[in-house]
């Protein structure tokens, strides 16, 4: 009788010691799978609030008459057809414009970049072009621009000296699309991809950059 108590004990010690195991396995992992969805749940709702910011802006009237825009950011260019190599790229995307209602407007507009490309004794490349074109405002204040453009390819050995060497002329085609946020009355603030295409008659350079601009946009009316 005393072996098998002994025996009835040991064994309800050991199921006691393998089921507190158990136990504590399964808090383990209940922990572990809370804590992962609250990192999930913050991450979302991180997501939904940049959404939020994104798209929430308030339609007004920002298209009507006069817009000045200055816009600069970082790019990537490659030369696909005689130097056939790739640069870091400082991008321009400027423009005047009048908008004719308040989705539509035509624009004067200067695209381009300076290029850290080695080509021969040079370093850097200068890319400039001017055209027309026209732009589209969304009903989220995303404003998408296209333009043609005459385009000039030149080089050079230092930065300071980028309207150097002529490479030749030619034609260029931009596209941007920029998400726009109003600060104050007359003034918006701007950001979002560009994109350019040029081509060089003589000299047959070709020319592709994208890049992510940052833009500053001054309205003569009043957008709000």
């Amino acid at each position: 009788m005393v072996v098998i108590k002994l025996l009835k004990s040991k064994v309800m010690s050991s199921t006691k010691y393998f089921l507190n195991q158990f136990l504590a396995q399964e808090r383990r992992l209940i922990v572990k799978s809370q804590k992962k969805l609250k990192k999930v749940t913050i991450c979302n709702k991180l997501v939904l609030l940049l959404c939020l910011i994104f798209f929430s802006t308030t339609y007004v009237n920002a298209q009507k008459g006069l817009f000045i825009k200055l816009s600069l950011g970082p790019g990537y260019t490659t030369e696909y057809s005689s130097i056939n190599s790739s640069g870091f790229t400082i991008t321009k995307n400027h423009a005047i414009g009048w908008g004719i209602t308040d989705k539509f407007a035509l624009q004067i507009g200067e695209f381009g970049g300076l290029v850290w490309q080695k080509f021969e004794n040079y370093n850097y490349i200068n890319l400039d072009a001017f055209g027309l074109g026209f732009s589209y405002r969304t009903p989220i204040d995303i404003k998408i621009s296209v333009l043609g453009a005459y385009s000039k390819v030149s080089f050079a050995h230092k930065w300071s000296e980028a309207g150097g060497d002529d490479g030749g002329n030619g034609i260029g085609i931009n596209m941007s699309m920029d998400k726009e946020w109003f600060i104050a009355k007359r003034w918006g603030i701007g950001l979002g991809p560009q994109v350019f295409w040029l081509k060089t008659k003589e000299t047959d350079y070709k020319f592709f950059n994208v890049s992510l601009n940052a833009s500053i946009v001054f309205y003569l009316n009043p957008v709000r």
